[in-house]
């Protein structure tokens, strides 16, 4: 701020400089010219006199050379020197006034001057905001306070780009104020600094997550799936875990997780205690949906059985592969030399190996396009760490080799091929 005001007294001063040196000019030259023209006409005249005085013309040459130089004297009257020097010095004054005033005023209400000392007051500010935001000192946060906050952590971070706590602190900030961009954007950051912090790794997962791009959360699941291989015992990365299977709608598996939280809190804990009414509201939900589904099947008629052909396939991994609890088993059936469809194809979630799965017309993908009308076949089975039917990095699949129409062979895949 002390730079700007310096930089506007020098352009004033330049201003006034550019107003007040042509007056000045103006002045001088027309002094300077006026004295040129007495000066000329007064020599004029004494040369008259002098040669009427040779001639015998001029009756008193002293008297008359007395009067020429009092005319000298009295040709610029003094009152016309007087309002020059007035209109010169309020002509001074008023640019004075104008260059002083008028364009600070236009900048003060036109500019960004009130945003500027905002700023400057938030940067001495900081430490106190620092303790109220971080450390709950002085009462509730307020969202303006919180707005404060972030300005000034940018400006820090504008100074010093690689704090990673900084960009960690501005990420968590961003999430309070549910500005998912600057949440994002500063997640980003810190994760690329300091990629082993538990901290920095569960406010970018989270922030992956809440993108709502299914891409961006196939790879944040991969990342905390790692993780927890990593560090088995850190109650965030689980609680992201939890929030994950509760998303999905799985809630036997976010009882699981929940109650891995609860062998690492004390039981009298407060966190104990909120674990334990998410699982019992994961229960409710158990029973619901086991409500729900018997509901629907006694409301179902008997299906007449068919001669339609059923196909057993028995899937396992090889040795050393190990499926995590969130992945996902895709069996499928296609033609050989047919259409790129899937026949046939059946999802099993969170699969435990080996299983059976059987594949029928019951499981076609589109009408008109059925299992049973295929001379000849394949199966394939893929294992994805998410939900997504798409083949992605990372996934590993088995495949059949070519299977009859109407054969009863038993039907063995073993996945060993990544992706």
């Amino acid at each position: 701020m002390i730079v700007f005001w310096l930089a506007v007294v020098a352009l004033t001063l330049l201003a006034l400089a550019a107003v007040v040196l042509p007056l000045w000019l103006r002045r001088q030259q027309a002094s300077l010219t006026q004295t040129d023209l007495n000066k000329a006409l007064y020599k004029d005249r004494l040369l008259e006199i002098e040669q009427e005085n040779q001639q015998g013309l001029a009756d008193d040459r002293e008297q008359l050379v007395t009067e020429l130089q009092h005319n000298l004297l009295d040709d610029i009257p003094e009152s016309s020197l007087k309002a020059e020097t007035r209109y010169s010095a309020w002509v001074l004054l008023v640019s004075l006034v104008f260059v002083a005033t008028v364009p600070v005023g236009l900048y003060y209400y036109l500019g960004s001057a009130k945003q500027v000392q905002h700023w400057q007051s938030i940067i001495q500010q900081m430490p106190e905001l620092s303790n109220k935001v971080l450390l709950a000192q002085g009462g509730p946060v307020s969202e303006q306070e919180l707005t404060d906050f972030a300005l000034g952590l940018r400006t820090k971070l504008y100074q010093d780009p690689n704090d990673s706590r900084g960009w960690f602190l501005l990420a968590k900030v961003g999430q309070a104020m549910n500005r998912l961009d600057v949440m994002t954007d500063a997640a980003e950051k810190a994760y690329a600094l300091d990629a082993d912090s538990p901290n920095v790794l569960v406010v970018y997962l989270q922030s992956l997550f809440y993108s709502g791009d299914a891409m961006a959360k196939a790879r944040a699941q991969r990342l905390l799936v790692a993780a927890l291989q990593k560090m088995p015992n850190q109650l965030e990365l689980w609680s992201l875990y939890s929030f994950l299977a509760v998303e999905q709608q799985q809630y036997s598996l976010a009882i699981e997780r929940w109650q891995k939280m609860l062998s690492l809190v004390d039981s009298g804990s407060e966190r104990a205690q909120m674990l334990n009414k998410n699982i019992q509201f994961a229960q409710a939900q158990i029973a619901q949906q086991s409500q729900a589904q018997a509901q629907q099947q006694s409301s179902l008629s008997i299906e007449t059985p068919t001669s339609e052909p059923n196909y057993s396939v028995t899937v396992n991994l090889q040795d050393g592969l190990v499926a995590p609890e969130s992945s996902f088993l895709f069996v499928f059936a296609k033609a050989v030399n047919g259409p790129p469809m899937p026949l046939a194809a059946k999802r099993i979630a969170h699969p435990k190996f080996p299983l059976t799965v059987t594949l029928s017309d019951k499981d076609s993908m589109m009408e008109g396009l059925k299992l049973s009308q295929q001379a000849e076949f394949y199966i394939t089975a893929r294992l994805s760490y998410d939900n997504n039917a798409q083949t992605t990095t990372g996934d590993w699949e088995g495949k059949s080799s070519t299977i009859s129409q109407g054969s009863d062979l038993p039907i063995s895949l073993l996945i060993n091929t990544p992706l």
